[in-house]
């Protein structure tokens, strides 16, 4: 569960970071910084379905649906309205504040999709069972 969540953050960095150099950007203060808190955003959604997912019962098949169930709701909303909440800054004059609303949009949109379509896909392909306890 673990290492998929992390290969899903993984490639949203890789995403992200790979985006805004297609879109010409050069690392500088601004830049420095965005990266810096990339992480933390694309933790979110990702944790949220793990979490529904571990705390589900059953076989991996309906914890999946168990987890969208629960928390798919709000991992979409929350997506959303982070999206919609970035949209006013692509049309800020300043820089940082421009920079900003496009780095926020493109980390939420990757997160989100690599959350649902990546993370959960993978969950399902290799039927992640949570029978074994650890501790």
């Amino acid at each position: 569960l673990s290492l998929f969540a992390t290969l899903c953050i993984l490639s949203v960095l890789v995403g992200v970071i790979g985006s805004v150099t297609m879109l010409g950007w050069t690392l500088g203060t601004i830049e420095a910084i965005l990266i810096s808190i990339l992480a933390g955003f694309s933790v979110d959604y990702v944790i949220h379905l793990a979490h529904a997912y571990n705390h589900a019962e059953g076989e991996p098949d309906e914890r999946i649906l168990a987890a969208y169930g629960e928390m798919g709701v709000s991992v979409f909303s929350g997506m959303l309205t982070s999206v919609v909440a970035s949209i006013p800054l692509f049309f800020c004059t300043l820089t940082f504040f421009a920079k900003f609303g496009t780095f926020l949009c493109l980390t939420i949109v990757l997160s989100w999709i690599f959350a649902n379509f990546g993370f959960m896909c993978l969950l399902a392909t290799f039927k992640v069972s949570m029978d074994r306890k650890w501790l």
